[in-house]
């Protein structure tokens, strides 16, 4: 994946994976125009996401932990590359994108505990990463609750969170 500045990130919860692929597999809409979703430019599932349950756990960041589930592409993914892309693997949605990622239950339960009075605290705690920095607080404050109201409405319906990514 090319994790780089232009990371475009939606969030949404949808049933389950075979209704994500089905979406991914018609090209005729985006997952985020197909299910409730919210955007969130540079927020990563593995990393900047991360840090947001760790502030909301009242816990120190910590990097590595269980990957995301990748639901998109399907199929085995390719080698890690040695160099420079060839032109064969430009053509690979591996390469390419866009990616899906199923995030855990936990991260899903951990979000839905968002509560209004904790929204200050969190967007102060979750600033701190160096991938946020460039937004105003009002906009970390906004995105912390969407997320929150996404993580709960999927959890009452029984449902999944999922992150799109592309370039």
């Amino acid at each position: 994946m090319n994790l780089d500045l232009d990371l475009q990130t939606d969030y949404f919860r949808a049933s389950d994976e075979t209704a994500v692929r089905t979406v991914m597999a018609e090209k005729t809409a985006k997952p985020a125009e197909t299910f409730e979703s919210v955007r969130a430019k540079r927020v990563d599932p593995t990393t900047v996401l991360r840090r947001l349950v760790a502030a909301l756990e009242t816990k120190e960041f910590e990097p590595g932990g269980a990957p995301d589930r990748s639901i998109w592409p399907t199929g085995p993914q390719p080698w890690v590359m040695e160099g420079e892309a060839t032109e064969v693997d430009r053509e690979n949605p591996w390469m390419t994108g866009p990616w899906v990622v199923e995030l855990s239950d936990e991260t899903r339960d951990a979000l839905a505990t968002v509560e209004r009075k904790r929204l200050p605290e969190l967007a102060a705690r979750w600033a701190r990463a160096e991938e946020l920095r460039p937004l105003p607080n009002a906009e970390l404050l906004q995105l912390i609750h969407r997320l929150g109201v996404l993580a709960r409405r999927a959890k009452k319906a029984d449902q999944h969170l999922y992150c799109v990514l592309s370039g």
